[in-house]
Formats: C-alpha cells, sequence, structure tokens
C-alpha cells in the first residue's frame, strides 16, 4: 500500500496504479474532487483564520445574520438550530458564549414561560456590521479572479454537484 499524505495529493499516474484493485475509478474524476477538497479546505482555512482576529465563528456569524435578518430581530433557539441545521443542544451552548459576549439576550414568551427568544443586542449589532466589509472584501479576494463567465460556470457546476450529492444522500436513507 502507498503512503501518501494529502499534501502530496496523486496525479492521473498515481491514481492509475489503484485501477488493478478499482476497477471502475475514473481517475480524472478522483484528482478534480482531491483538488476540490483541497481548495475548499485551504479557503475555508482563510475565512476561519478571518473570523477568529474578529472574535467569531462562522455559526456565531451565521446566528448574527439570522438575527439581523429577522422580524424584530428575535428568533426562537429552535429556528435557529433548523436554520443552522444543529442540534438544539449544540444551539445551546453556542447562544450562551454569545450571551456572555452580550451579542444576544434572552427574552421571555409572553405566551410559553418555558420558551423565550433570542434577540440581537446593539453590541450584536455592531459586531456585525464591523464585520461585513471584511467578510466581503475576503470573498472578492478568494473569488475576485473569476471572470462573470467563471462564476456562471462555477454556480452552474456546483448546483449539479448539490444534485448529486442530494441524490446519493436519498439513496443512502434508502
Amino acid at each position: 500500500m502507498y503512503n501518501f499524505s494529502f499534501k502530496d495529493r496523486p496525479n492521473n499516474q498515481r491514481l492509475e496504479l489503484h485501477r488493478d484493485i478499482y476497477s471502475d475509478i475514473n481517475t480524472d474524476i478522483v484528482r478534480i474532487f482531491i483538488d476540490f477538497q483541497w481548495t475548499y479546505r485551504n479557503m475555508q482555512r482563510q475565512y476561519d483564520l478571518l473570523l477568529e482576529k474578529n472574535g467569531l465563528s462562522e455559526s456565531r456569524f451565521i446566528v448574527l445574520m439570522f438575527l439581523y435578518q429577522a422580524p424584530e430581530h428575535t428568533l426562537l433557539p429552535s429556528v435557529i438550530a433548523d436554520k443552522l441545521g444543529a442540534t438544539r443542544a449544540t444551539v445551546s451552548k453556542l447562544l450562551k458564549g454569545m450571551e456572555s459576549k452580550g451579542w444576544i439576550t434572552k427574552s421571555s414568551s409572553n405566551e410559553d414561560k418555558r420558551a423565550f427568544f433570542i434577540c440581537l443586542t446593539d453590541s450584536g449589532h455592531q459586531i456585525l456590521l464591523d464585520f461585513l466589509p471584511k467578510n466581503f472584501s475576503i470573498v472578492n479576494q478568494l473569488l475576485g479572479s473569476l471572470s462573470a463567465e467563471d462564476l456562471q460556470t462555477l454556480s452552474t457546476l456546483l448546483k449539479k454537484i448539490e444534485h448529486s450529492t442530494q441524490h446519493y444522500i436519498q439513496e443512502m436513507e434508502n
């Protein structure tokens, strides 16, 4: 067996070595998949560094955006969990940290004393407003070398990949 690290990504020639074991391997697809993963991880690493420099995580930023866009800047924790695609326990921990930073507050529901709402504070709003220009700047830097046609092609390709991914998920659920 070969000992490859992720940084030592295989080219088509090295992938061909596996053809005797995996006869249905499409080396072009495998190589592009590895390149895609590598590029995404590198891009995500840079984005995560920017978030960290601004005291944020991707989840915190997304929650701030959800609240900013919500009517009266208020949402139920269960709605945040659903929108984020996370468990309520994970979101509860996330919200606790954001509350301790003063970015959100909890307020009780008038209709159900067990329920509470999450509200964006002025401080949370300001954190978001301070970060958004940096967010747009890094996004433009990371994708700015693409032409309008490239962006359209990338968008189309990502939709196809998402469609294939959803199809795979459905197959696995059956």
